[in-house]
């Protein structure tokens, strides 16, 4: 049963999950119209056109844009690849929660919607410490930075808008919980 302080972490778990969906495979009907709603969109692109843009983005055959941390947040001197140092610490830090991330989906253990699910986990079970840490060590070192990608070259406003929104939310999740750890 998850344990929550309060509404706002509801409302937090809530979020991660929906942007896990949004990123993990071409979006439903249902899923496209949840966001809209949730995040006050507005966007004309039919339900079609934006899984189009889902695969056109994010399942290029080169790779360029994958949602994967190692891409984006990797040692000074290393070079960006899949199953980098980032892929293997979040997936020590799953493990040492006694979750196995990914098996189910096929997705890497740093892929965007992984880390999505796994933060919602923490806000779901009152891990506050380890929602920082993970905040501070991996989401705002890349998301921020891949939301900008991801409004460079998505063909839909559906998708410019969830990049805006997450980036928001990732840097203010971070001011907040930062915040709270500073006594502020």
């Amino acid at each position: 049963m998850p344990f929550y302080d309060n509404e706002e972490d509801i409302e937090r778990a809530e979020l991660y999950r929906l942007f896990a969906g949004i990123f993990m495979k071409e979006p439903s009907d249902e899923l496209i119209l949840h966001a809209k709603d949730m995040f006050q969109m507005k966007f004309e692109e039919m339900p079609g056109e934006i899984r189009m843009d889902f695969m056109n983005v994010f399942l290029r055959p080169d790779g360029r844009f994958m949602p994967c941390e190692s891409l984006y947040n990797y040692p000074l001197g290393d070079r960006p690849g899949l199953w980098g140092r980032a892929a293997e610490e979040v997936q020590a830090l799953y493990g040492s929660t006694g979750l196995v991330m990914g098996e189910e989906t096929g997705l890497m253990p740093d892929h965007i919607s992984m880390e999505m699910l796994f933060m919602s986990y923490l806000i779901e079970n009152g891990l506050h410490d380890l929602q920082w840490k993970f905040l501070d060590e991996h989401l705002v070192r890349w998301i921020p930075e891949y939301c900008d990608e991801v409004r460079r070259h998505a063909g839909t406003v559906f998708y410019k808008e969830v990049a805006n929104v997450m980036k928001e939310f990732i840097l203010s999740e971070y001011e907040a919980l930062g915040g709270e750890r500073n006594g502020t």
